[in-house]
C-alpha cells in the first residue's frame, strides 16, 4: 500500500468540507433556478435571467479573489476574512429587504 493510501494519511476534514461544498452548490444551484422561475414566470426572459445570475456569479467570483488578493497580501489573512463576511453580510441584507415574494396567497388565506 502507498503512504497516501494509509487510513492515517487521509485529511478527512479536506474531505468533509469538499463534501459540503459539493451539497452546497448543488442547493444553490437549484435554488437559484427556482428564484428565477418565480421571477419570471409568463415573461418568456427564463433563459436571459439565467444567463445574467450565471455571468454575476462567474464574475463575482473572480473579482473576490482579485481584491481579497491584494488585501490578504496588505493587511493579512483575518482583515481579508472580515471584508468577504462583510460582504456577504450586505448581500444577505439586501437579499432579504429587497427580494420580493413570489408565493400567491389564496383568498382563504388573507
Amino acid at each position: 500500500m502507498t503512504e497516501t493510501l494509509k487510513p492515517e494519511s487521509i485529511p478527512y476534514g479536506l474531505i468533509a468540507i469538499q463534501v459540503l461544498d459539493g451539497i452546497g452548490a448543488g442547493v444553490f444551484g437549484v435554488l437559484g433556478l427556482i428564484v428565477i422561475s418565480d421571477l419570471t414566470q409568463g415573461s418568456g426572459r427564463f433563459n436571459l435571467v439565467q444567463g445574467v445570475l450565471a455571468t454575476a456569479v462567474a464574475v463575482g467570483a473572480s473579482l473576490s479573489n482579485l481584491m481579497i488578493g491584494f488585501i490578504v497580501k496588505n493587511a493579512g489573512y483575518n482583515i481579508g476574512f472580515f471584508t468577504l463576511a462583510g460582504i456577504a453580510l450586505l448581500a444577505t441584507a439586501a437579499f432579504a429587504l429587497l427580494m420580493p415574494e413570489t408565493k400567491q396567497l389564496e383568498k382563504s388565506q388573507l
